[in-house]
């Protein structure tokens, strides 16, 4: 039995398959490298701070070796396996009910452009996981996109809402009669596009270089910072 487990579902992070709304003014490797060093850091916090058994769903089907190149280094336990749907709700609903099979008793899912998440406001939620009655867990971002589910039992359903206009508002609606009880965390800004990638980066400077337990995000803002100075 697994007390928690952390699931993210990513697209392979090689140049043109991912971040390209990031470029300009990241070149198209560049924002491979960032996402790379997103994912890689989201499945460390995970593991090593949150103590949560991370799984990695990845897509397309035969990108394994490209995410095994990204953990090449890892000191840590994942689980790494293939996506599976035609719409990304799909896989992201196919791979909750495949990490509940495996036995977890907690599930967080986290938006990859909400990597860098405060460590605490993932802990809220697997604490709010602890009720005794079924529980269901949401998070909007400043969009209204949904950055963050938690559940206790496969509600796969609540992932259809990935593909409506106004995400966290359907959510809600399809959450509400699945679970006893329904939490809302606050909201988060994401990197979804250059305004974000920007606002982490001036956060970035003037916190002196530091973000929380993100070692590979941290390398990768360092070399944007002597390559370019500012973004």
């Amino acid at each position: 039995m697994i007390d928690k487990s952390l699931l993210v579902v990513s697209r392979t992070p090689l140049p043109k398959e991912v971040k390209v709304n990031l470029v300009p003014p990241l070149t198209h490797e560049e924002a491979a490298e960032f996402h790379a060093a997103l994912l890689f850091d989201v499945v460390e916090r995970a593991a090593l701070h949150l103590h949560a058994q991370p799984y990695v769903y990845f897509d397309p089907a035969d990108a394994r070796p490209d995410f095994e190149h990204v953990f090449r280094h890892a000191s840590f336990e994942y689980k790494l396996k293939p996506a599976v749907g035609s719409k990304f709700s799909d896989k992201v609903a196919n791979a909750v009910d495949n990490v509940f099979s495996d036995g977890t008793k907690k599930l967080i899912y986290v938006d990859m452009d909400a990597a860098l998440v405060p460590l605490q406001t993932i802990r809220s939620g697997y604490e709010l996981l602890s009720v005794d009655d079924d529980a269901i867990v949401l998070a909007p971002d400043t969009a209204d996109q949904v950055y963050l589910v938690g559940m206790k039992k496969p509600h796969g359903q609540v992932f259809d809402a990935l593909n409506a206009k106004d995400p966290f508002e359907v959510a809600l609606k399809i959450s509400s009669p699945l679970s006893a009880m329904l939490f809302t965390l606050g909201r988060f800004q994401c990197i979804r596009d250059v305004t974000g990638l920007r606002r982490l980066y001036s956060s970035f400077v003037r916190n002196g270089q530091v973000i929380e337990h993100a070692r590979r995000t941290t390398d990768f803002l360092l070399g944007l910072r002597e390559k370019y100075g500012d973004v």
